[in-house]
């Protein structure tokens, strides 16, 4: 009700200089596929490698009725030669005829903590790893585009786009691979062919109307982080593959300019609003090498795809660096945006939080985090930026399980059982109540109505495959309702949820609603995740657990460790110069006495 009564407001006295929200959703897992959100399209089993399109039970895509026949065809020279796959795509994979192929060896787990080192073969783990393994097939590459194609007809669908525009979403962020227009050089073993949807899925945007979409390069040669969602894992978060080649730099170049054109020659300018430019450059990547880019994709963009085109840049999870006059003249800089990626699950501290103090996380620290940037006055941080804003291009709902933990148990399950765990998972009417909540302090927060430093956020995920990760589905948080109703692009969420503070005095602190996998406390704290959670407004809580706990760190990285080390070197150093000068007086003495 509070809604209607607010854009009744509205429509008696519109104003076309009001500041309008951007309140967006990620198309993610789609045309840049992650495990984790959908865990069955990395599940390569044999007789997929044998040419059959087969099913899992609830796959997401898979047509309604499927067979439950033990008659799967291992020969993909079987059927019509037009359709040589025609024979399976109705059909179930038998676990008893399917085997897994894994040929990715991995620590255990593969969490990005150190908790053990036992080596296991896994299911591909990100784009790379799944382009190798399905080119293995009897088909090849052909094969192994049908198979991807799939996904990339099946995932996204013209009702998943009418349904995010009735929940009230303006943007959709499109993360795509830089290899989506075929360019690959030798040795890479990426599946081309990701184009062709993403322009029906801007159609489709066209003919519903409102909806926006903001391309995102998600991940570039060499990897800019080393992560899974960059389409190659490197088991260690760094820039290096991407800043420190030269090469790597000029192929985004050339690749932004290409899809850049190729958006231009479909006629795509008035759906395709907006383009990320590169997503989540590590912290160490090389300032200049990353600030050199960014312009040249600017000059890209605007002198391709005209100068109303929003450009949105990644904040090398430090948006405080960007605060000296980046992008600040707003002839030049207008419609650009900083973007950051706040998440809750990505430090352990944070996840073994209680529901209250995850709120008070985010009123404190995720509001103060989204002030760093960006002013025309720094470091005085009075007068908001007419050019470059913030955006928060990722956020989610998600609290206590930690995706890189719970993907390998999945993934296990699936080679153990045929079936993907927590397929049925069901939230408790408490959870939801708190995720209503912990998603409306997170609206309230990110838009920084006060500040006017931010223009808006985009929240991932639109949907997810099964339910371990619910918390991060946009269409499933509609239908339970701890998604709220997205108020008009001129109201600020506070003016609808109220304060933060409020949403905090009103959020039940019953600590039975948190669900941490695995548990923080047996897990390193001291990641560069880790941010500290110090604040007196947070970690007052009377609920809070003890929090003295944390793991106890092996005896070779305790604090008193390194000094004791050095006090013993000098030790022993002392020791052996006395040492060295004691004989060579007994030497010299010697001597002496001799003659």
């Amino acid at each position: 009700m509070r809604i209607d009564r607010q854009l009744q407001d509205y429509e008696k006295g519109h104003d076309d200089d009001k500041k309008k929200y951007i309140r967006g959703v990620n198309l993610g897992g789609w045309l840049m596929a992650e495990r984790f959100i959908t865990p069955y399209l990395f599940a390569v089993n044999s007789c997929h490698l044998q040419g059959s399109l087969c099913w899992y039970p609830g796959q997401t895509g898979a047509p309604k009725k499927l067979s439950n026949s033990s008659d799967i065809a291992t020969n993909s020279t079987m059927g019509p030669p037009e359709d040589p796959y025609r024979h399976s795509i109705h059909t179930l994979c038998d676990p008893t005829t399917c085997q897994p192929v894994q040929p990715v060896r991995i620590k255990e787990p593969n969490d990005y903590h150190e908790r053990g080192w036992r080596a296991y073969f896994d299911y591909p783990v990100d784009e790379y790893t799944l382009g190798q393994t399905l080119r293995t097939s009897v088909g090849g590459l052909s094969m192994a585009q049908t198979y991807m194609e799939r996904h990339w007809d099946t995932f996204l669908t013209f009702q998943d786009l009418k349904d995010l525009k009735a929940a009230g979403v303006t943007h959709l962020r499109i993360p795509m691979s830089y290899w989506i227009r075929g360019d690959l050089k030798e040795g890479e073993p990426y599946i081309p062919g990701g184009w062709p949807y993403f322009v029906r899925a801007a159609k489709w945007c066209r003919t519903i109307g409102g909806l926006a979409i903001w391309a995102d390069l998600h991940g570039a040669p060499g990897s800019e982080n080393g992560f899974d969602n960059s389409g190659n894992f490197k088991g260690v978060s760094s820039c290096e593959g991407w800043d420190r080649n030269p090469v790597n730099v000029q192929r985004t170049v050339d690749i932004l300019t290409d899809i850049a054109q190729a958006i231009a020659q479909e006629g795509l300018q008035d759906v395709v609003t907006g383009f990320g430019v590169l997503n989540e450059p590590f912290v160490d990547c090389n300032e200049a090498v990353v600030r050199n880019y960014y312009n040249q994709a600017l000059n890209i963009l605007r002198s391709t795809l005209g100068d109303h085109i929003s450009v949105f840049v990644g904040d090398t999870f430090r948006a405080i660096r960007f605060n000296d006059g980046f992008w600040t003249d707003p002839e030049i800089y207008h419609d650009t945006y900083l973007d950051s990626h706040p998440y809750h699950v990505f430090f352990e501290q944070g996840r073994a939080f209680t529901p209250r103090q995850h709120i008070a996380y985010v009123c404190r620290h995720d509001t103060n985090d989204v002030k760093l940037c960006c002013y025309e006055d720094p470091p005085n941080n009075t007068i908001p930026s007419r050019g470059i804003s913030r955006i928060i291009g990722e956020w989610s709902a998600a609290y206590d399980t930690l995706p890189t933990a719970m993907t390998p148990f999945i993934m296990k399950h699936i080679e153990t059982t045929g079936r993907a765990p927590f397929l049925n998972r069901t939230l408790s009417t408490e959870r939801r109540e708190f995720l209503r909540n912990f998603v409306e302090a997170q609206m309230i927060a990110y838009e920084a109505h006060d500040e006017g430093v931010s223009s808006g956020w985009l929240f991932w995920n639109f949907k997810m495959e099964g339910g371990a990760f619910a918390e991060w589905d946009f269409l499933r948080g509609v239908e339970e309702k701890w998604m709220p109703p997205i108020p008009h692009p001129t109201i600020p969420s506070q003016d609808v949820y109220g304060s933060c503070l409020d949403i905090y005095n009103r959020t039940n602190d019953d600590y039975a609603i948190v669900e941490e996998f695995p548990d923080p406390r047996t897990l390193d704290w001291n990641q560069w995740q880790g941010w500290g959670a110090n604040d007196d407004f947070v970690m007052s809580d009377p609920n809070i657990p003890d929090v003295s706990y944390g793991p106890s760190p092996p005896w070779y990285r305790r604090s008193w460790v390194l000094p004791m080390l050095l006090v013993l070197a000098c030790f022993v150093a002392l020791k052996l110069r006395w040492f060295a000068s004691s004989k060579r007086r007994d030497r010299l003495g010697y001597t002496e006495l001799k003659v």
